[in-house]
């Protein structure tokens, strides 16, 4: 007695789905266009396939077809003659289409009373621009019954029973004004006309809302799934149209992995001899793409082990993402993007990784270098769509985009290429509010001067929550080392402690280095040898260390008695680093001038330790200097407090300050450094000690801290700051060339 595979029924689309694929192929046969008669839509033909379909419908018998299946060949899908192919196959690019279209209106009778009824209108997605052509060409072909005809033109008079199509194809930039107007246009043209109208509105695309309130909701094409597969190779891969699908639905992956397949992979999957090939193929595509897309030994979240907010932070959109999947809360309930901005090379791009890893979704890069790097502007505009499709196509997921300075401010009226900056941050806003109305898709951006950033980039509604990437800390830098020494057994410490105030960038490139010495000595690299290494350009900064060491323990103790929060300190190769976060305050003059102390209070440190200074207090434009020096200058231009009262001047130019302005100026950061060196004068052994032992631990963290100082009173007050001095936005203290992490 013949057995027949265990399957799931077949949905009520795929009859339709065979016949609208034997029309398609008559009308490729056929070179004037016309079907044969064998292949009309007639309930006799409709009958014999629906026999033809059954699984009892097979001349082997249970015996043969298990011999087959034990040497790999499929017996359902042999004709008498011994062939597995038919005589004519559609292109896969086609037939698939005709196949999505056959399951979203399942059946002639539904496609002739919604899509062909008097009247009708219906706004076709979910498919790529690519596929519109397809689209097109299988309603012309075998689709629609045989007496409907299509056309695209909108001066074209229909004759008799004629669908009308219009495509949503729209520009980036100016041009795309102008494709609205034509797309309006052309629709009101249509809607004139009797006959019912397909639009097609692929991925990326967007109705403007006058349209789009009008019109009815869009009709989603039905993804690519098993079904939709099984019946394409019943088409591809059999004689007989039928296959084992005993042996084929097994190892066919699910459907929500199918439908972010690409193009590539399921045409290369179809080229398989059988379709039980062809299904392990697809099968070793997704498994390929999950480990491209999760970044093949990507760090989790848990494993950097980070506590910054930005970790903090990660972990929250990673929580939250999984609570959405599992339909505990709204998508609209969460916040769906992060800036992340920092100095090069503190793992910005890594921290991104980690959320798609911790989160198990893929993770789509782009960057607006790689973007410009295309070419021309329309080229550069046509990537970042492509991109922000792909992660549409692929969600969930996590898209993150690098360098968004890159794309400048449209308020910087200095820029010479002011009219290309604007398409470039009109379209990119553009394309970054469609994506906040797909569900699923985490934003996350990265930059290093979000100060050069256009201002609608950075609000709420385009990118929810900014933080800032600190350097990493010992317990982050331990886990780097057991990366590269994953079996050394050897207590890792002390090389963190080495390492310590150096980006992930730079202390991956330290290592890459020492195992290049390695290799050149002939010798074993191990954790020993780096340390080495490290020993040696360490051993002749022993006074520069002291010195950084007392400067950032000046900042630490004079924060800590004026109430703020210090999170961490730390010894960098260029400097040392504070972070610090100040309380909330009213903006008082003395507000201002506690700020003032802190900054110079590394100064003040060395003053008192040393009894020289060192230009560590100096530099850069985030140095401790410069960053009191706009407070004080503020306060007399900008905050209303200083001697030109109720006056608002602007913000000042260093450059051309009067000999009175800078007198004024070096008075009151005199003062500010002496009040912090009053402050610090009555723990100066405290200092000392605590700055001796940073040099060996090369960091402290938050509690760390609160241990050296928590018997120290803490001002609290308002008016517990210095008689005169002048807020820090950065929220941290650096010396010695250092920025904040």
């Amino acid at each position: 007695m013949t057995q027949f595979p265990l399957h799931s029924p077949r949905p009520a689309w795929v009859s339709f789905g065979k016949q609208v694929l034997r029309r398609m192929i008559s009308d490729q046969n056929n070179a004037a266009g016309k079907r044969d008669a064998a292949f009309q839509d007639h309930p006799k033909s409709r009958l014999l396939d629906t026999l033809n379909d059954l699984p009892r419908a097979q001349h082997r018998d249970s015996a043969e077809l298990d011999q087959l299946r034990e040497i790999g060949i499929d017996g359902w899908a042999l004709d008498d003659q011994g062939h597995s192919r038919p005589a004519t196959v559609l292109p896969p690019s086609r037939s698939l289409i005709a196949l999505r279209l056959a399951a979203t209106f399942t059946s002639s009778r539904n496609v002739l009373d919604t899509l062909l009824a008097p009247g009708a209108v219906t706004v076709l997605s979910g498919f790529r621009t690519a596929d519109a052509d397809q689209i097109l060409a299988a309603c012309r072909s075998g689709f629609l019954p045989g007496e409907w005809k299509v056309t695209t033109r909108g001066d074209e008079q229909p004759r008799g029973q004629t669908l009308r199509v219009l495509q949503v194809t729209t520009s980036t930039g100016t041009s795309r004004i102008g494709d609205l107007y034509r797309l309006e246009r052309n629709l009101c043209e249509a809607l004139q006309q009797p006959s019912p109208l397909l639009i097609l509105l692929p991925d990326g695309e967007s109705l403007p809302d006058n349209l789009s309130t009008v019109l009815p909701n869009p009709v989603k094409l039905e993804p690519l799934n098993r079904d939709i597969l099984i019946t394409q190779m019943e088409h591809s891969h059999s004689a007989t149209g039928k296959i084992d699908r005993k042996a084929v639905e097994p190892a066919l992956p699910d459907d929500s992995v199918l439908a972010r397949l690409g193009d590539p992979d399921i045409l290369l999957a179809l080229r398989a001899p059988d379709a039980r090939s062809a299904a392990e193929r697809l099968a070793t595509a997704i498994s390929r793409t999950r480990m491209q897309a999760s970044g093949a030994g990507a760090l989790t979240l848990e494993a950097i082990g980070g506590t910054s907010p930005a970790h903090q932070v990660a972990a929250n959109l990673v929580a939250d993402l999984h609570r959405w999947q599992r339909g505990e809360i709204e998508w609209s309930d969460m916040s769906r993007s992060l800036l992340i901005h920092g100095e090069p090379g503190t793992g910005k791009t890594v921290l991104a990784a980690a959320i798609a890893a911790s989160a198990g979704v893929p993770l789509i890069q782009g960057s607006f270098g790689a973007w410009q790097a295309r070419g021309h502007l329309g080229d550069m505009l046509a990537a970042m769509l492509a991109c922000f499709q792909d992660a549409k196509f692929r969600k969930p997921c996590v898209l993150f985009i690098d360098e968004i300075d890159s794309c400048g401010s449209r308020t910087d009226t200095r820029d010479r290429n002011q009219a290309y900056r604007q398409q470039v941050v009109n379209e990119f806003l553009r394309q970054i509010d469609l994506l906040h109305r797909e569900e699923g898709i985490l934003l996350i951006g990265a930059t290093n001067f979000p100060g050069k950033i256009d201002p609608a980039i950075l609000r709420p509604g385009r990118f929810d929550l900014h933080h800032e990437m600190p350097l990493p800390t010992r317990q982050q830098i331990l886990v780097m080392l057991e990366r590269a020494f994953p079996d050394s057994g050897q207590d890792l410490g002390p090389l963190s402690r080495k390492l310590t105030g150096q980006t992930p960038a730079v202390i991956d490139a330290r290592i890459r280095e020492a195992r290049a010495r390695a290799r050149c000595q002939g010798r074993s690299f191990d954790p020993g040898f780096l340390e080495q290494i490290l020993g040696q350009e360490q051993g002749s900064r022993s006074q520069l260390d002291e010195r950084i060491a007392v400067h950032e323990c000046g900042h630490v103790i004079t924060a800590w008695l004026y109430g703020e929060e210090v999170k961490r300190v730390c010894l960098c190769p260029t400097g040392g680093l504070t972070e610090r976060t100040a309380p909330p305050h009213a903006g008082l003059q003395a507000d201002f001038d506690r700020q003032m102390c802190i900054h110079l209070a590394g100064r003040a440190a060395e003053r008192l330790v040393f009894g020289t200074i060192s230009a560590g207090a100096g530099g850069g434009p985030e140095s401790d200097l410069a960053q009191a020096a706009r407070l004080s200058l503020a306060i007399d231009h900008e905050l209303g407090l200083g001697i030109h009262g109720n006056a608002w001047l602007g913000t000042p130019d260093f450059a051309r300050l009067t000999a009175e302005e800078r007198k004024r100026l070096q008075e009151r950061l005199d003062h500010a450094e002496d009040c912090a060196r009053a402050l610090l004068y009555p723990h100066r052994h405290l200092l000392q000690e605590m700055a001796s032992v940073l040099i060996r631990e090369r960091e402290f963290d938050a509690n760390t801290v609160k241990f050296w100082l928590q018997a120290l009173p803490r001002r609290n007050g308002t008016n517990d700051g210095p008689d005169r001095i002048g807020e820090d936005t950065a929220n941290s203290a650096t010396a010695f060339g250092a920025t904040s992490g």
